[in-house]
C-alpha cells in the first residue's frame, strides 16, 4: 500500500514546482483551451485527468466562476497531486468556493496553489473558483493552469530535502493549459 505524504512535504515539492512550471520564457508559446476541456498528466503511476468549465463572458467589476474536476485516471492512489494556478489580471479577490474537505489551498495575490489528498484510482475530486474583477478591468481576463501528480518510492524520508531532489518530477506535470473568459460592457 502506497503511503500519505505528510503537508509539509507537498508544500516543499509543489513550491518548487510551481516556480519552475509556471515561469514561462517571452515569446513561448501556451495552449489555448476552449470553455471546457479535459487535460491528462502522463509520466505517472496515477495520472490525472483535469476537466475545466468557466464563464465565457463576464460583466467590467463582475465575477468569473471557474471549475476544475481532477480525475485519476491510473491503477494507484496518488501520492502528491494539486494543482498550480497564475490567476488574471485585474482581480480584486478570489476564492475557492467548493473543495474535499481534506484538500489544501492558498492564494497569494493571482497565484494559487491546492494539494488534494490522496485520490484512490478512478476516483476524482473537484474546485470551486470565484474571482471578482476590478470595474477599469476590460479585455480578456486569462487564467493559466497546471495539475500534477507527482510518485513517490517507498522508503524517500519526506523531511529530507535532499532526497525530495532527487524524485524525477519533469515528466509528471501536465502541460499549462489557458483559459479565457471575454470582459463585456454593460
Amino acid at each position: 500500500m502506497r503511503r500519505h505524504l505528510s503537508a509539509l512535504a507537498a508544500l516543499t515539492l509543489a513550491g518548487s514546482l510551481a516556480g519552475a512550471s509556471l515561469a514561462l520564457p517571452a515569446g513561448a508559446a501556451t495552449a489555448t483551451a476552449p470553455a471546457s476541456s479535459a487535460h491528462v498528466t502522463s509520466g505517472s503511476q496515477s495520472p490525472l485527468s483535469t476537466k475545466h468549465h468557466n464563464d465565457e463572458w463576464t460583466y467590467r467589476g463582475g465575477a468569473i466562476r471557474y471549475t476544475f474536476t481532477s480525475k485519476n485516471v491510473g491503477e494507484y492512489p496518488t501520492d502528491l497531486a494539486g494543482i498550480i494556478m497564475e490567476l488574471p489580471a485585474g482581480i480584486s479577490k478570489a476564492r475557492i468556493t467548493k473543495k474535499a474537505a481534506d484538500t489544501l489551498c492558498d492564494i497569494a495575490g493571482r497565484s494559487l496553489i491546492c494539494y488534494y489528498e490522496t485520490i484512490k484510482a478512478k476516483q476524482s475530486t473537484q474546485l470551486d473558483l470565484k474571482v471578482w474583477l476590478k470595474k477599469s478591468t476590460k479585455g480578456t481576463a486569462v487564467l493559466r493552469y497546471q495539475t500534477f501528480s507527482i510518485d513517490v518510492p517507498a522508503g524517500v524520508d519526506v523531511t529530507n530535502e535532499e532526497e525530495l531532489n532527487k524524485l524525477d518530477i519533469a515528466g509528471q506535470a501536465d502541460r499549462v493549459v489557458t483559459v479565457k473568459t471575454k470582459i463585456v460592457k454593460r
